[in-house]
């Protein structure tokens, strides 16, 4: 083979052309998962310049590891001058703006990724990701199959970028989609087995005695090998396709669920809070599906009760276990609502539903609710949290709620008694421990000495409302998360949150003060359409505290502020009564105010993400220390082994004490890459020791030969007869043999003898013992 010739089967171009097929095969499917391709031109580009730089670096006979991080560090270079040029200084070096931009990208894919189904729309972030990803996965690949002689181990990144973009389609693959990453890892790991088989020297030698190459096999076997790989991969596409197919499942929520579960302008609509307790994601939906369409026909408007909760472990709310009830039939009369004294003034209102999709058995309604009309479909009553629970679906239905007489005045001695603590499920008068000091300490200076629980509920509300200076927002601090050590104590501590916070505190606050409380969760009431409906979206999702109030029962509460929240009902207002006066009520409000159009929430104003990152500075700082002591082990380990490998060359004095320390760098390298050494044996058994242990190659095994012949003439021979030439040449032969090996070598032999050498070990014991001598 010519030198140039041998310089480009080094590279391995064709094998680093297919890797890179095998990438762009498996983003393939993202085509059908976002709407616009914008994102396919950067794509092709960064993975063709990770194969090329392989490709070139290889060729050069670069170590595999410098490939490697070569690879990584043209595909990021190119990246960022891709999509964070502006922020680059001079175009080259990173700056904040440039951390704070790629932040901004992250989060803008994510959101987009939660909030819509397939096809989403391709934004800048989006793009950024995917492309981000595409790199990262081609130097795996690259790394893997190629760099590392390892193609089975690179259907690893294949596999589970290509299954990302499986289950978030919401339906079947097409079947030829696998075909072709298929067909391209198999075609990577046959390139492997035949440069595999074309290397051994038994097929040399099997040419020489006129026999057939060993590299082509027996026909029998070679041929069946085929038709079972071929039969293997025909079987598992027709075999997919015949058997029945479980629901796919997702990374997310937004490509997740359907493909119209968030889709602008489709006609259904899905929400996560009925599992979670938490509408933030449902907050974040930017889709316009309507969930609810329903009309108000006398009455005041009210949100819309779907569950409610009472249990709350590990700084989250606990979805509600559901008493088994009997089975009520349309029509059935409700129980009368708990606690509402009859002098109370009420009137009864009229609720219709035009359009249902929310999934059973979840059913909106105001409440309290007397009647339900749902056209023949049964239903059952928990009467713990007062939650209608469906038997099936139902596409419209009515029903009949109370609401407060607009104008009339609360009897007297609403809320002067107390609760009494036995008649109440544990739970709701429960606190939560880690916080329960801090909403204490907030609660009575809050409240003060008041007594009736209804004007130490409103004390509560307006606190959190109006007077503690809280503001709304999506975006908590990390303190305030769900999860966390003290989710509730972080947010009385940072004032930010949205209805979920806003309305668990309250009902922490209510519990200190022994007034049970429980979460509600489900719709603001939506806004008006032109023919005089409303209509409810998956981003009116809202909760807030049900409080028990002597005389009232189980009473809402507004604490949140802001847009996406309502207005406090008319007996929650704030008043100042006579000594001898009860609490009055206002006017019952009209409409309480609808949610408007989606809109980008405003970024805090006192905090960004580079406070974010700021905030682990020290872990990562403890981290970047033990990665720069393990980069600081990775280059001396080399450099040691490369200085103990060559100890004999270094201290020769002449052509003999040369040509010994040659055959030590031999033998050291070699045990390097996994072959033993010989025992102290003559130079032709030693020869012949590494033939059995070792594939060379042809040009590998005649530099070997001439190796051990040099040695042999160095031990037996006058010392006069040897020459500094003799001692050069062998010094080539010895590079050859290494290299020989090392190209046939496993990829983590490899990797393992670059930057973990045997040698490198020694060498860092030998030195250690030098230096307790000294």
């Amino acid at each position: 083979m010519r030198p140039d010739q041998e310089r480009f089967a080094r590279g391995l171009w064709l094998e680093g052309l297919v890797a890179a097929l095998a990438t762009l095969s498996v983003a393939w499917p993202l085509t059908n998962l976002l709407r616009e391709d914008t994102w396919v031109v950067p794509a092709v580009l960064m993975v063709a310049l990770v194969a090329l730089s392989g490709a070139v670096l290889r060729t050069l006979d670069v170590p595999p590891t410098a490939v490697a991080l070569g690879q990584l560090f043209l595909g990021l270079a190119a990246l960022a001058g891709t999509y964070l040029r502006e922020t680059l200084w001079r175009g080259v070096v990173p700056t904040r703006d440039t951390l704070e931009l790629m932040g901004s990208l992250l989060a803008q894919a994510g959101s987009v990724l939660q909030t819509y189904a397939a096809p989403a729309p391709t934004t800048q972030g989006v793009s950024f990701l995917v492309v981000a990803v595409l790199t990262l996965t081609a130097v795996s690949v690259d790394s893997m199959g190629v760099t590392g002689r390892a193609p089975a181990s690179a259907g690893i990144p294949l596999a589970a970028g290509f299954l990302v973009s499986v289950s978030n389609t919401g339906s079947a693959m097409a079947p030829w989609y696998f075909v072709v990453v298929a067909a391209m890892w198999l075609l990577m790991i046959v390139q492997q087995g035949r440069r595999m088989t074309t290397a051994w020297p038994s097929a040399n030698r099997q040419e020489s005695r006129g026999g057939s190459d060993v590299s082509q096999g027996p026909r029998t076997h070679r041929g069946l090998a085929q038709v079972a790989g071929v039969l293997a991969l025909v079987a598992s596409v027709l075999g997919a396709a015949a058997l029945p197919h479980l629901p796919p499942t997702f990374f997310g929520d937004g490509l997740a669920r359907n493909q119209d579960a968030r889709t602008p302008g489709s006609d259904a609509g899905d929400v996560a809070f009925t599992e979670t307790m938490d509408p933030a994601q449902d907050l974040r939906n930017q889709s316009r599906a309507p969930v609810l369409s329903y009309r108000v026909r006398s009455g005041a408007l009210q949100p819309l009760r779907v569950t409610a909760t009472q249990r709350f472990e590990d700084g989250r709310w606990e979805a509600p276990e559901r008493r088994s009830g009997d089975l009520l039939p349309d029509d059935a009369p409700l129980p009368d609502p708990p606690g509402l004294r009859e002098d109370v003034p009420v009137t009864s209102a009229e609720f219709e539903v035009l359009g249902n999709e929310l999934e059973p058995p979840h059913l909106a309604t105001p409440t309290p609710v007397t009647e339900l009309r749902l056209g023949g479909t049964g239903y059952r009553f928990d009467p713990g949290d007062s939650t209608v629970v469906l038997e099936g679906a139902v596409e419209s239905y009515q029903a009949d709620y109370l609401n407060l007489a607009s104008g009339g005045e609360l009897p007297a001695g609403i809320g002067d008694a107390a609760a009494d603590a036995g008649a109440f499920e544990e739970d709701l008068l429960a606190l939560d421990p880690v916080s329960q000091d801090a909403v204490a300490s907030l609660t009575d200076e809050v409240v003060g000495d008041e007594q009736n629980a209804l004007l130490a509920a409103v004390l509560i509300q307006d606190h959190l409302r109006t007077d503690g200076g809280y503001s709304y927002s999506l975006e908590l601090e990390p303190a305030a998360e769900a999860g966390t050590d003290d989710p509730i104590g972080g947010f009385l501590e940072t004032q930010q949150g949205y209805c979920v916070q806003f309305a668990t505190a309250m009902v922490m606050m209510a519990r200190h003060e022994g007034i049970p409380a429980r979460m509600a969760v489900g719709f603001l009431p939506g806004t008006t359409q032109p023919d005089g409906t409303r209509q409810v979206v998956a981003s009116d999702a809202h909760t807030w505290p049900e409080l028990w109030i002597d005389g009232l029962g189980w009473t809402r509460f507004e604490p949140t502020p802001g847009l996406r929240a309502g207005s406090p009902p008319s007996y929650a207002l704030s008043t100042e009564p006579a000594d001898d006066v009860t609490p009055s009520t206002a006017p019952v409000p009209e409409e309480i105010t609808p949610t408007p159009e989606p809109a980008p929430e405003p970024d805090p104003a006192d905090r960004s993400w580079t406070d974010d990152v700021r905030d682990l500075l020290p872990a990562l700082g403890r981290a970047l220390l033990a990665l720069l002591a393990l980069a600081v082990l990775l280059t001396l380990l080399p450099l040691l082994g490369r200085r103990h490998r060559e100890a004999g060359v270094r201290s020769a004095d002449g052509p003999r004490a040369r040509i010994e320390g040659q055959w030590l760098l031999l033998t050291r390298s070699l045990e390097d890459l996994g072959v033993t050494a010989p025992p102290p044996r003559s130079p032709r058994l030693m020869h012949r020791h590494y033939l059995a242990g070792s594939t060379l190659g042809t040009p590998g095994e005649e530099a070997l030969e001439r190796v051990t012949a040099t040695l042999e003439r160095s031990r037996y021979a006058a010392p006069s007869d040897l020459s500094e030439a003799e001692a050069d040449r062998m010094g080539e032969d010895v590079r050859t043999v290494v290299d020989a090996v090392r190209h046939t070598c496993p990829w983590n032999v490899r990797a393992n003898a670059a930057l973990i050498p045997r040698s490198g070990l020694e060498g860092l014991r030998e030195g250690t013992r030098n230096l307790f001598r000294r």
